[in-house]
């Protein structure tokens, strides 16, 4: 008798040869926004995710979130979470009234993110937050905003509708010791800044004005960007999405993979 697979066309036992020896793809959680009841996310965070050798895994944003056993589900199986860029927080959670130039995100995918940052956290789960995301986190993590920086600081670069800026990863930082360039050029798309810098972050890069540009745990399992590295295929970009892909990769170990 044939063995089963002698009689799979050829096409099909090379997919299944392919699927054997492939490596094993981190799980990446996307969160995503919630708009006239669907929940959507930018396309360029979970192709980049692939890209760069990730499986991305969207996350529902949930009414009532605080009680969805299910998100434990979900943390429990991911191996990375990405925070993407968003409208802005409520200033309630920092302690401020808003100002007018703000464009607040949906509560419920504020109490989504509050409860999937913190399982992520509690499971020591790598995380990544870009634009609105890294503001998210250092809210999280007791910080503020500059709600508005035409209106707040009024001598800052434009950092608005793709400026284009130097930023200065610093030195004494865990992503400072991925890279021995520490000047790169990025594109700007956020009306707000990190202010006050929360409990346990540190900042890792700068505009030449001073805008926190990126931050980072002390271990280097949270890290948050200002920029937006998913849209553009450069060194920088590949730095930060290797890195965070090879930290989930580490957690795999007794998670699910995509192989």
């Amino acid at each position: 008798m044939k063995p089963w697979s002698a009689a799979l066309p050829f096409n099909r036992k090379e997919k299944l040869f392919e699927k054997e020896h492939m490596k094993a793809r981190p799980l990446i959680g996307i969160t995503t926004d919630l708009e006239d009841k669907s929940n959507l996310i930018e396309s360029a965070y979970s192709k980049t995710v692939e890209f760069y050798g990730g499986a991305p895994v969207l996350i529902p944003t949930v009414a009532e979130a605080s009680s969805s056993d299910f998100l434990l589900n979900i943390i429990s199986a991911i191996n990375g979470l990405l925070i993407p860029g968003s409208r802005d927080m409520d200033p309630k959670f920092y302690g401020e009234s808003p100002h007018p130039a703000i464009n607040p995100m949906s509560p419920e995918r504020t109490e989504t993110e509050f409860a999937v940052l913190r399982l992520a956290l509690e499971k020591d789960v790598p995380v990544l937050g870009i634009c609105g995301g890294m503001q998210f986190i250092n809210v999280f993590h007791g910080g503020s905003i500059h709600q508005d920086i035409r209106a707040l600081l009024p001598d800052a670069l434009c950092h608005e509708g793709g400026e284009v800026h130097d930023v200065t990863v610093l030195p004494d930082t865990v992503f400072g010791g991925f890279t021995e360039e520490k000047e790169f050029e990025i594109k700007s798309y956020h009306h707000q800044a990190i202010n006050r810098v929360g409990d346990g972050l540190r900042v890792n890069a700068l505009a030449p004005d001073g805008i926190v540009e990126g931050f980072e745990s002390a271990d280097g399992r949270v890290m948050g960007f200002q920029w937006h590295p998913e849209l553009e295929r450069t060194p920088l970009s590949e730095l930060i999405f290797t890195r965070f892909l090879s930290e989930a990769a580490q957690t795999a170990d007794g998670s699910p993979c995509i192989g």
